[in-house]
């Protein structure tokens, strides 16, 4: 029968503690650490790695198992660091810690989509029932611009080029903004997520009550799976430091932020790159004549890519219990 979570949790407390410190000393870099200090964090990490394995089998809907799964990932990519130019380091990164870290904290991923699905179905049912109140949220010229727009026609050809760039440096803007939210105790990024939702469900209705809904999802459908995706790991990659910041449990609030903004920062290097391609898409594919089945295909293709990355990468390479995810 396992023991309570408050004898568990005293019982180990010293060597959390200890570990955690060493971390914060090493800053990433295990260089930093003294000969005897670096044995002593193998050996405690090798220990925390079995009380995680425990806390996740015995305790895993308390807050501990969570705090704890979060300093065992921060002593893996420390035990196991090597040279930062070192090509094989980087693949490992790519390959296995970027999306595991993704991984770990879909939580947090999953109540950011939350935050815009709700208040973009509400305004969405709201302007069908009075449409009169949607149209009046958007200025008659944004209005007439929406309405007027044909499949093909959203950005001249010959501003693709420039309009490129434009598109990725709003884009991530918006994630920067939502990301960095996540020190306002996650205050902003709700703010920015509800905005953003709230506006798509009211554009939304005002096309939908004109007749002419179908030619934005069109214009969205190639870059939308990946835009939307790329807001959602960004801003709750805020929403993580949120948590740290609000809830630091038994470590001090500084050290939890770094743990907490070490894996957010992970997360919104993946965003950034997102942004990229979904601005190319943007750009040179969702304003051409296409048929909505080819930037359908074009949405459906790369949206699988990504999150077939963030679901399978990396869970060959490393052992299960090692990889710095919440089970």
């Amino acid at each position: 029968m396992p023991v309570t979570i408050d004898r568990f949790v005293e019982d180990r407390r010293s060597r959390w503690s200890r570990l955690a410190a060493l971390v914060g000393t090493a800053r990433g870099n295990v260089s930093r650490l003294r000969p005897d200090d670096v044995l002593e964090l193998g050996h405690l990490y090798r220990a925390t790695t079995g009380d995680l394995a425990i806390a996740r089998r015995d305790y895993a809907r308390d807050a501990v198992t969570e705090r704890l799964n979060d300093l065992v990932a921060a002593a893996h990519a420390l035990v196991y660091s090597e040279a930062p130019t070192s090509g094989r380091r980087l693949r490992r990164y790519f390959a296995s810690e970027l999306p595991a870290t993704v991984r770990a904290n879909l939580r947090f991923t999953l109540v950011a989509f939350g935050f815009v699905l709700v208040p973009a179905l509400f305004t969405y049912a709201s302007g069908l029932v009075a449409p009169e109140l949607a149209a009046s949220a958007l200025s008659e010229e944004t209005r007439r611009s929406l309405v007027g727009r044909q499949p093909g026609s959203e950005i001249p050809v010959d501003f693709r080029a420039l309009a490129g760039p434009v598109i990725i440096v709003n884009n991530v803007r918006v994630a920067a903004v939502a990301f960095a939210g996540g020190m306002t105790a996650g205050a902003l990024t709700a703010y920015v997520l509800i905005e953003n939702g709230a506006m798509l469900g009211t554009i939304f209705a005002v096309l939908q009550h004109e007749g002419v809904a179908g030619n934005l999802l069109t214009f969205i459908l190639g870059h939308g799976f990946l835009e939307l995706s790329a807001i959602f790991l960004s801003a709750g990659a805020g929403l993580q430091i949120a948590w740290a910041l609000l809830r630091p449990g038994e470590r001090s609030r500084g050290d939890s932020l770094r743990l907490a903004g070490a894996q957010a920062a992970r997360t919104l290097l993946l965003t950034v790159i997102v942004l990229f391609v979904a601005g190319i898409i943007e750009a040179f594919v969702s304003p051409t004549s296409l048929p909505f089945e080819a930037k359908l295909a074009v949405g459906l293709v790369t949206g699988t890519l990504l999150w077939g990355y963030i679901a399978l990468g990396g869970r060959r390479l490393i052992p299960r219990e090692q990889l710095p995810s919440r089970q």
